[in-house]
């Protein structure tokens, strides 16, 4: 059971963290609880339900707004929603077949392209130090083309070692988001994606017991929402240099976990 409320709190923490939450809670449950590649990874997966629940009840009157809205003028979507919609397919499209076919190994390939992805982070971070830029687009600016680009994000981020949302803040940055919008963006995207990867450690016969599945879930729904809250009433208030640096950093370490273990 305590394996349950500590894998529960480490996926809880870093599902919102430019670090890949797969990498970190496969190789805690490795290190720390002597589980298997196979259990830990599935483990993991399962969590990814506590974290959806966790979004959900963060972003709840969003979600609330853009329900009420398709059921009252589904033939004239809002930009959000129609972007809701496309992304979530675009990443289903990529995302679910990688995640059926993907072998353990994949780890530490994911964690090798993180390493990529955060050095390149930091040369941006040095770019807008020296010319500083501010997106200035929020979700109701959101078109066709973001949503196409963060499809193929998330999609790729099934790769065990990738980070979700490392990958599509970054996409969402380069798009011109505001810092506090492409955080929200993506975790509100999130809910389907790790809806999905539940779905699969369901089936899996390496996952956790029900109960240890149960506990787990809901530590990691409550620590995920206390996470995203202190998050997100931080994120406006950084420099944008510093914000990106500091992501490419956790990128970085995060990519460096499945490789050093």
């Amino acid at each position: 059971m305590l394996e349950s409320v500590v894998l529960g709190v480490v996926q809880g923490a870093i599902e919102w963290l430019p670090v890949s939450s797969e990498g970190v809670v496969t190789a805690v449950g490795s290190l720390l609880f002597d589980l298997t590649l196979p259990e830990a990874l599935a483990f993991s997966l399962w969590l990814h339900l506590g974290t959806a629940i966790a979004a959900t009840i963060a972003f709840r009157h969003e979600l609330t707004e853009v329900a009420r809205e398709a059921l009252q003028d589904p033939k004239h979507p809002s930009p959000f929603l129609r972007f809701l919609v496309l992304g979530t397919a675009f990443s289903a499209v990529i995302g679910f077949p990688m995640l059926l076919v993907l072998d353990n190994w994949s780890i530490v390939i994911g964690g090798s392209a993180m390493l990529t992805v955060g050095v390149a982070m930091l040369v941006t971070a040095v770019v807008l130090r020296t010319r500083p830029t501010q997106g200035l687009r929020d979700r109701n600016d959101l078109t066709m083309a973001d949503a196409v680009v963060f499809g193929i994000a998330q999609g790729f981020a099934t790769v065990p070692g990738l980070s979700r949302s490392g990958l599509t803040v970054a996409a969402l940055l380069g798009r011109g988001l505001t810092k506090g919008e492409a955080l929200a963006v993506s975790f509100v995207m999130s809910i389907p994606a790790s809806a999905g990867a539940a779905l699969v450690a369901a089936f899996d016969s390496d996952g956790p017991t029900l109960t240890e599945g149960i506990v787990g879930a809901t530590v990691a729904t409550v620590v995920g929402v206390a996470t995203i809250k202190a998050l997100l009433s931080v994120a406006e208030r950084i420099n944008l240099a510093a914000f990106v640096a500091g992501l490419g950093l956790l990128v970085i370490g995060g990519g460096a976990i499945p490789l050093l273990s």
